[in-house]
């Protein structure tokens, strides 16, 4: 099997945004381009990975998922250095505990664009070529993979913007299977609870692996959405 190309991770972070990449080059990957707000985070997970996978080409991109043009310019800028993805991961998203009424609406505004501003403008930029890329080498396997949550079917209390934002995502990301069906494999993995190292389910090494197996699943037998169990 020839060696995929890049992949994409927007929302780095010291969990499933640092230990899916660390598994990814630990395997097959060798390139990997990481996008996130601060250059500290950037930093600690661009040494966690290569850690693991020395070799492998990691490419760092300070972006705010909110900030359309900024992102948009991280994006291109990544794929004109270091290439078009085979693989995005989008897993920004923003965990703020609080009860109907004692949030504010501002805040709710903010919740809903990480998850959904965030993920159209990933798609709109980087799915053309995900969607050449599988013309143009049939044994490639271009994917868009989204990190998610079981409330989008059942809504959580004190989460309820975040359970508002997610369900919004996931449909998004079903108008996104519908729109490249076939050609790009468009997934969620779902989370049922915080991440830590110290969760035995949901930890980031386990999160990960669904996320992998997501990439070994063969065309005509992808999955849509995995469980993290």
């Amino acid at each position: 099997m020839s060696t995929p190309g890049p992949l994409f991770v927007v929302g780095t972070g010291p969990m499933i945004g640092s230990y899916t990449p660390r598994l990814f080059a630990s395997h097959s990957f060798t390139s990997i381009a990481l996008f996130a707000r601060s250059s500290s985070t950037l930093s600690a997970s661009r040494d966690f990975i290569a850690a693991a996978a020395p070799s492998v080409k990691i490419h760092l991109y300070e972006a705010d998922v909110t900030d359309t043009p900024g992102l948009t310019s991280a994006l291109q800028k990544a794929v004109t250095e270091v290439g078009a993805p085979e693989v995005v991961l989008y897993n920004a998203a923003r965990i703020n505990y609080g009860m109907f009424g004692d949030y504010k609406e501002e805040d709710i505004v903010e919740d809903f664009k990480i998850p959904n501003l965030g993920l159209y403008t990933t798609a709109k930029v980087l799915l053309p070529g995900l969607q050449s890329l599988a013309k143009e080498k049939p044994e490639s396997h271009p994917c868009l993979f989204v990190t998610s949550s079981p409330i989008i079917y059942q809504p959580f209390a004190p989460v309820f913007s975040l359970s508002m934002a997610k369900a919004a995502q996931a449909s998004l990301v079903k108008l996104l299977i519908e729109q490249t069906k076939d050609v790009v494999h468009v997934a969620l993995v779902t989370v049922g609870g915080p991440v830590s190292t110290e969760e035995p389910i949901n930890n980031p090494a386990n999160v990960a692996s669904r996320f992998w197996e997501l990439w070994e699943q063969k065309k005509g037998a992808w999955d849509v959405e995995l469980e993290c169990k």
